[in-house]
Formats: C-alpha cells, sequence, structure tokens
C-alpha cells in the first residue's frame, strides 16, 4: 500500500524551522565571535594619547618623549567588585610628568552600582559618575626597605586628580580616557595605583570601590613609542 505523500504546508513549515533553527545557531555564533573578538577593542580615540599644553609643551622642548607601561592585572579581581573595573591601557610620560590612564567597565557594573548603593535607576553611560584618584605612594625611609609595609609610617601617600577625563562608549562598555599631570616617578617611589570611587560615596579614608595597579618600583618597564599621529597632534596642539 502506498505511503501518504506530506502536504505542501507541511513540507514548507518544516523547511521554514529548519531555516529558522540554522539562523538561530549562526547568530548565537556570531554573536559569540563579535563578543570575544571585537567587543573589547577599544575605541579609535582611546587608542593614542590625548594631547594637553603639558604634554605639547615637553613634546616640543625635547623633540621627542618616551613612554613607558608596565605589565599589571588589566581588572579588578576582588571578591566585591571582580570584573567591575578594567585598565586596557595606560602610560607614563616622564618628560611631561604625566600618565594616562583608559578606565573600563561595562554595563553589568553599572547594575552593581545601582544595587551595590541602593539606587533607584541605572547610573548615565558615558558620563562621570565615578572619581578616579592616582595615588603615589613613595619610600620616607630609602635607605630601609624593610619597613615598606601597606599602613607603615614610612610611607607617604601622594592622591592626584585628573586634569581630564573624555569619555566614549561602545554597545557594551564605557570608556574614561584620564590624563594626571605632575606625575613624577622618583627613585622613592614604590607604587603607583588607579582608586575608583562612586561619586556620591567618596570616603579616601574607607576601601576604593576598585583599584588597579599603574606601577610598581620591581616591575619592568615596557617602552612604547609615539605614533606619527600623536606626534602631529602634538606639534599642532593650541591651548
Amino acid at each position: 500500500m502506498a505511503r501518504p505523500r506530506k502536504s505542501f504546508a507541511l513540507w514548507l513549515t518544516g523547511h521554514i524551522l529548519h531555516g529558522l533553527f540554522a539562523a538561530l545557531i549562526f547568530g548565537v555564533c556570531g554573536l559569540l565571535l563579535w563578543r570575544v573578538l571585537f567587543s573589547g577593542l577599544l575605541p579609535s580615540e582611546m587608542k593614542r594619547l590625548s594631547p594637553n599644553a603639558a604634554l605639547a609643551a615637553a613634546y616640543a622642548e625635547q623633540g621627542d618623549l618616551s613612554l613607558f607601561s608596565q605589565e599589571q592585572a588589566t581588572v579588578t579581581r576582588g571578591e566585591s567588585n571582580q570584573g567591575y573595573f578594567g585598565v586596557p591601557r595606560f602610560v607614563f610620560i616622564e618628560e611631561a610628568k604625566q600618565v594616562q590612564v583608559v578606565l573600563r567597565y561595562n554595563n553589568g557594573t553599572l547594575k552593581h552600582v545601582r544595587e551595590d548603593f541602593g539606587l533607584s535607576e541605572l547610573p548615565p553611560r558615558g558620563e562621570q559618575i565615578f572619581d578616579t584618584t592616582l595615588v603615589m605612594v613613595t619610600d620616607l625611609t630609602p635607605d630601609d626597605q624593610s619597613d615598606n609595609k601597606d599602613g607603615s609610617e614610612t610611607l607617604g601617600k601622594t592622591r592626584l586628580t585628573p586634569t581630564s577625563a573624555e569619555f566614549d562608549t561602545t554597545l557594551l562598555y564605557t570608556y574614561c580616557l584620564l590624563t594626571f599631570d605632575n606625575v613624577e616617578i622618583k627613585p622613592d617611589t614604590i607604587v603607583a595605583y588607579l582608586d575608583v570611587y562612586y561619586s556620591a560615596a567618596v570616603d579616601y579614608d574607607a576601601a576604593a570601590y576598585g583599584t588597579l595597579r599603574l606601577y610598581h618600583a620591581e616591575e619592568a618597564r615596557i617602552e612604547e613609542k609615539l605614533s606619527s599621529k600623536e606626534k602631529r597632534l602634538l606639534a599642532d596642539f593650541k591651548d
């Protein structure tokens, strides 16, 4: 006995469902690939130095600038701020007594801020909602390094506020390019780190909402060069 033929509508429905399922699979794979390969790429303005008067003056005087960074942890790893903040790029410019830091946080961090500080709504993206300071730690007794412990009275701390902050956003992240002036890495400088506080709850005597180290005297320096575009921007800069 001949088997009944499937109706055209049933055949078409099956093919549509197969097509939708395949599209869903490809869409999920594409999203994961984009997330892994492209979502964390820095916006173009965050990949280069931001010129200001101090930086342009140092470049004009020296004819070039020596830059360095170090290999430090790029994301907060504390129990209370796991993954909240990252520093994908930072650079010290010694001739200009300056450091530029790119601070990054994702949309999930804003949700944590709302929960941690009991806010009624999410903080805005791409705006100044965090207090960011650079802390320089120096050895007040450089001849005796055995007393260099946290909380020791032989350690001096200087907290610097940023000269400027420039913002950019992508689908997932907020970026902030911070410029700190009057930064000197001296022989007695031990550590430099970025402290992040929520702007509405700043207490420098309390633990920061997030901390990321940028410099340690015992870590190797990674030397960098000005790009041709950075040189042009500095040469053309007008205050």
